[in-house]
């Protein structure tokens, strides 16, 4: 009798582990069930992204049971344009070009913003004769491919009774922009606050610096995006991501140097030298522009972000501020980081 006893046991608990069922709350191990999800950055690997290399070091997608691919993006464009055509699923990028691509018809939404206003802004070289955005005019600037300024600069152009036809754009390789600059080849650049002025500090350049947000562009910026196919055929997966990305920007708040480490770990070759200024930065941008929580921009921004790209034609008039954005798939506020960051 306790022969067959111990018999039916050992066949249970080898159905169970067939089966991948669970006995007495007992489960198999956790990396087993990760299901594998691939993230698209804005960039390659920096400061500014990097609340989700540290979210991958600290295991915060594997405790809600994902397998995190990290990928370096070339832009916000190029990264919303990979979600629009399907090519990927989630990402990270500049809210600007992806309304634009949502208003000509692609299936995307914005589910969490990270940085509350956008990082552009123009620099020139101190004693150059430029004192204002307005001093632009029949000067030659340098606009970075692929990225989010050339989208958002005709609102700053607008702003200050310019147009495009008023100043000389050179558009090139993000590489070269400081060295462009630095080189007198170009009188200004389309640069940022989190990575090309960064750069001009470190290299000793002394720049005066018009904040897109402060010149007629107080707009959302970037933010995580998913397809619409995405979340409908995964919507608790979304969830998990977005909660378990949240918790990797909340811990790169509190240790920086954590976040950094673990940037340097995942892609060896990311600047380790500016990635503490532009993690710095990003948390400076996390609060701006009437921010309330880190993550989850106001109905108001959302509203204004649309007029303001609406009244240059970026987007159109008629097309409501929600049809760009959702809040379904953000933690209740409770569990958000509120604003401002100590």
């Amino acid at each position: 009798m306790k022969s067959l006893r111990l018999s039916r046991i050992l066949e249970a608990l080898a159905l169970v582990t067939v089966t991948g069922a669970t006995l007495l709350g007992t489960s198999l191990p956790a990396q087993s069930q990760e299901k594998p999800l691939t993230f698209w950055l804005n960039y390659p690997a920096a400061g500014f992204n990097a609340g989700y290399e540290l979210a991958v070091k600290k295991g915060f997608y594997k405790d809600v049971g994902l397998n995190v691919k990290i990928e370096p993006g070339n832009g916000s464009q190029i990264t919303a344009q990979l979600i629009a055509s399907g090519k990927a699923e989630i990402g990270f990028a500049d809210a600007a070009p992806v309304m634009k691509l949502v208003s000509e018809g692609a299936k995307i939404k914005v589910l969490a913003t990270i940085l509350q206003g956008n990082p552009n802004q123009i620099s020139a070289l101190k004693g150059k004769g430029i004192a204002s955005v307005k001093d632009l005019k029949g000067k030659s600037v340098a606009i970075p491919n692929g990225g989010s300024q050339a989208a958002m600069f005709p609102l700053v152009l607008a702003a200050n009774n310019l147009t495009a036809n008023d100043i000389k754009q050179v558009n090139m390789p993000k590489e070269s922009m400081v060295a462009a600059l630095l080189q007198g080849q170009v009188d200004a650049i389309l640069g940022s606050i989190d990575f090309f002025a960064i750069q001009l500090k470190n290299l000793g350049a002394e720049t005066v610096d018009f904040p897109f947000i402060d010149n007629g562009a107080p707009t959302v910026s970037t933010s995580i995006i998913a397809s619409e196919s995405y979340l409908e055929k995964n919507p608790e997966q979304a969830k998990a991501f977005v909660a378990a990305s949240l918790k990797g920007w909340y811990a790169a708040i509190d240790d920086p140097k954590a976040a950094v480490a673990a940037m340097k770990e995942l892609f060896p070759d990311a600047s380790e030298e500016q990635a503490p200024a532009q993690l710095e930065a990003t948390k400076y941008l996390m609060c701006v522009n009437r921010a309330k929580f880190v993550g989850k921009a106001t109905p108001e921004q959302w509203t204004d972000t649309v007029s303001i790209l609406g009244k240059i034609g970026m987007l159109p008039a008629d097309k409501d501020a929600k049809s760009y954005y959702t809040y379904d798939f953000l933690p209740p506020e409770a569990d958000l980081r509120p604003c401002p960051l100590n």
